[in-house]
C-alpha cells in the first residue's frame, strides 16, 4: 500500500509527484536503521539471539505504481514494482540482501467487491496482520518467531502467487485466498541465497502453498470504532525435515485474530485504545515452534496534538517444539521448552515524514539452545518515508 504523500518528508518532491500523477505513476520510498542491544549486558559471539551483542541493520526501500486503466486494462488496475536493500549484522535472523520486492498488477472489480493480484510479492503482509500487535518473541529471534513464516509464507523473499479476494456489498465481509510458491522449506535465510535477485519462478525444495482467510474488517470512521476479526489457514506441498528422521509430506498452520479499537476519544477518527490478539498453531515435528499466544493493547494518538504517535505494551508467548527438545536432551544439549516476552514501545512522529520507535522487550529463555539467561532487548528504529 502507498505511503500518503502529504506524510511523507516531501509531499510534493519539488513538483515532481505532480508530474508522474499526471502520467499515472506514484511514487514511495523509506529509509530505515534498527539498533538492538540486551541492556543486560549478556555479549556473546556469535551471537544466538537478535541484540546479544549491539546489532545495527540499515534498510530502504522504494515502490512504483502506475495507472493501468491509462492502457485499456478492466477494473481499477495497478501496476506496482519495487525493491529492498538490507544490511547490516546478525544476518542469520535478519538477512543482508538486495533484491526486487514487488513486481505484480493489483485490480478491483465490481466497486471492490472483487480484488486480483498476480504476480510477485511478499506473502506475510497480505494475510495475518504481523505489524499490529506482533509477537514480542521477534525481539529476540526475529522473523522466525512469526509462525507463519514457519510454514512457508514469506516476509523478505517476493514469490509468484495469485490472490482473489472476495467481499460482500458492505465490503466488510470478506475472504482471500492465494496461490504461491511457498518460501524455501530450509528456511528464509536460503530462500535468498537460492533466489537473490527475487524474479525466480523455482526454488529449490519450494513447492505450491495454498492459504485462505476469512474474516470481518471494518476501519475506523466518524462515530465508528474499527474492527477487524479473522481466521485463516496454510497449506503448504513442500517436503520438510522432521525432528525425529525423514521428511514431511506437507507444512501446515491454523491462525486466528482480533484486532478492536475500544475507544474513539474524537469521534471521528482511529485515534483511540486498541486490543490484538492472536494465536497460532503450526506442528511441532517439523518447525521450531509449536504455537504461540499474543495479546497486545495500543494506543494511536496518546495526545490529541500528536495524532501520529502510538503507545503499546504486548505479551505473548511461544512454545518450542517437543521433538527438537527431546532429540537435543537425548544428546546432553540442553533446550528450552518456551519464551515469553513483555514488550512496551512509544513510536513518535517526530516530524512529517520522520518516526522513532523505541522498545523494551524482556525476554524469557530467548534461545531455543543453547539455554541461555533472561533478555532485555532495547530496540530504537528510525524511519524516514519519502
Amino acid at each position: 500500500m502507498m505511503q500518503r504523500p502529504c506524510q511523507t518528508l516531501f509531499p510534493s518532491m519539488g513538483g515532481f509527484r505532480q508530474v508522474l500523477a499526471e502520467h499515472g505513476w506514484g511514487i514511495e520510498g523509506l529509509i530505515s536503521g534498527d539498533y538492538s542491544y540486551d541492556i543486560r549486558g549478556h555479549n556473546r559471539h556469535p551471537r544466538t539471539y537478535n541484540g546479544q551483542s549491539p546489532t545495527y541493520k540499515p534498510r530502504t526501500a522504494w515502490n512504483l505504481t502506475y495507472d493501468l486503466t491509462r492502457l485499456g486494462w478492466g477494473g481499477d488496475a495497478q501496476f506496482i514494482v519495487g525493491g529492498v536493500w538490507q544490511g547490516g549484522q546478525y544476518k542469520e535472523v535478519r538477512p543482508n540482501y538486495a533484491a526486487m520486492s514487488t513486481f505484480a498488477v493489483n485490480q478491483r472489480f465490481f466497486d471492490g467487491q472483487l480484488s486480483l493480484q498476480y504476480g510477485y510479492y511478499t506473502l506475510l503482509n497480505e494475510y495475518y496482520g504481523s505489524v499490529l500487535g506482533g509477537n514480542s518473541a521477534t525481539a529476540a529471534q526475529g522473523p522466525s518467531a512469526t509462525l507463519p513464516t514457519q510454514v512457508g509464507l514469506t516476509q523478505f523473499e517476493a514469490v509468484p502467487a495469485v490472490t482473489i479476494t472476495g467481499r460482500d456489498p458492505s465490503k466488510h465481509w470478506y475472504n482471500e485466498f492465494t496461490v504461491a510458491r511457498s518460501g524455501s522449506p530450509k528456511g528464509y535465510i536460503q530462500g535468498l541465497d537460492d533466489n537473490p535477485t527475487g524474479f525466480k519462478l523455482k526454488v529449490s525444495g519450494a513447492r505450491a502453498m495454498f492459504v485462505d482467510e476469512a474474516g470481518f474488517k471494518r476501519p475506523s470512521a466518524p462515530h465508528q470504532r474499527g474492527l477487524w476479526a479473522r481466521v485463516g489457514g496454510i497449506y503448504n506441498t513442500s517436503h520438510y525435515r522432521k525432528w525425529k528422521g525423514g521428511e514431511s509430506s506437507n507444512n501446515y498452520g491454523i491462525y486466528a485474530g482480533y484486532t478492536a479499537q475500544l475507544t474513539q476519544p474524537d469521534h471521528i477518527s482511529r485515534r483511540g485504545w486498541y486490543v490484538d490478539a492472536k494465536s497460532t498453531y503450526i506442528p511441532q515435528d517439523r518447525n521450531i515452534y509449536g504455537g504461540d499466544i499474543q495479546l497486545t493493547t495500543f494506543y494511536i494518538g496518546p495526545f490529541a496534538s500528536r495524532p501520529y504517535d502510538m503507545a503499546s505494551l504486548g505479551a505473548s508467548r511461544s512454545f518450542f517444539n517437543k521433538d527438537g527438545r527431546h532429540l537435543l536432551e537425548d544428546n546432553d544439549i540442553a533446550a528450552e521448552h518456551s519464551s515469553t516476552g513483555i514488550t512496551a514501545s512509544y513510536a513518535a512522529n517526530v516530524f512529517r515524514g520522520f518516526y522513532l520507535n523505541n522498545a523494551l522487550t524482556y525476554q524469557t529463555q530467548p534461545a531455543f539452545t543453547p539455554k541461555q539467561a533472561d533478555a532485555l532487548i532495547y530496540q530504537l528504529v528510525a524511519i524516514l518515508s519519502f
